[in-house]
């Protein structure tokens, strides 16, 4: 379960995805320095997909909103991942990125490679084990957001059940959850925090 502070605004909380690069510009030293200065700002969570339509409208359905949607070919420079800059598993000439915002800065990234389609590299897509992702999105109406997952044939490890969670600080959220298979097996936990 995402852990919440005092701020209980709708948002959308992505998290463990590895983040590719470093600090650019910055040396050793200096990155270290400024680590210490202020909290390193996690840009966005990118879900490499198989059929991108169906990814996008499952986030949609979801409350995401799209930002940005660009294609490339080989020729492209910047912008979407290709062959030079990731260990793909296939050789694809195309891609697209299509970039979602939940809430004021959250942001998930869906990317595409054309023909032929990428393997899997996870193996196993029943079950989730290290190295997988768990996106977590809280909804305003999370009956509503099981409703129209349930429409377009989505796979559920859990159904909406009511959960409560002790913080740090010892005080205590409620709330409901279900979880449920993004189109390529990325485990979402959808989220609705009780209001006080």
């Amino acid at each position: 379960m995402t852990n919440r502070g005092a701020n209980q605004k709708s948002t959308v909380i992505l998290a463990v995805m590895a983040i590719l690069g470093s600090v650019a510009g910055l040396t050793p030293m200096a990155h270290a320095q400024s680590s210490a200065i202020r909290a390193a700002t996690l840009q966005r969570t990118t879900l490499v997909v198989g059929d991108i339509d169906k990814s996008l409208d499952f986030y949609q359905r979801l409350g995401l909103l799209k930002t940005s949607d660009t294609s490339a070919d080989e020729t492209t420079q910047g912008g979407v991942f290709g062959a030079a800059d990731l260990p793909l598993t296939a050789d694809s000439k195309n891609s697209r990125l299509i970039i979602l915002k939940g809430g004021d800065t959250a942001l998930l990234a869906l990317v595409w490679y054309d023909r032929p389609q990428l393997p899997s590299a996870r193996g196993n897509l029943v079950g989730i084990g290290a190295g997988d992702v768990i996106v977590s999105i809280e909804v305003p109406d999370i009956q509503g957001a099981y409703g129209k997952l349930s429409q377009i044939g989505t796979r559920f490890q859990r159904t909406p059940v009511r959960f409560t969670q002790t913080n740090a600080d010892g005080t205590g959220l409620t709330g409901q959850h279900f979880l449920a298979y993004d189109p390529d097996g990325h485990m979402v936990e959808v989220t609705q925090m009780d209001r006080r």
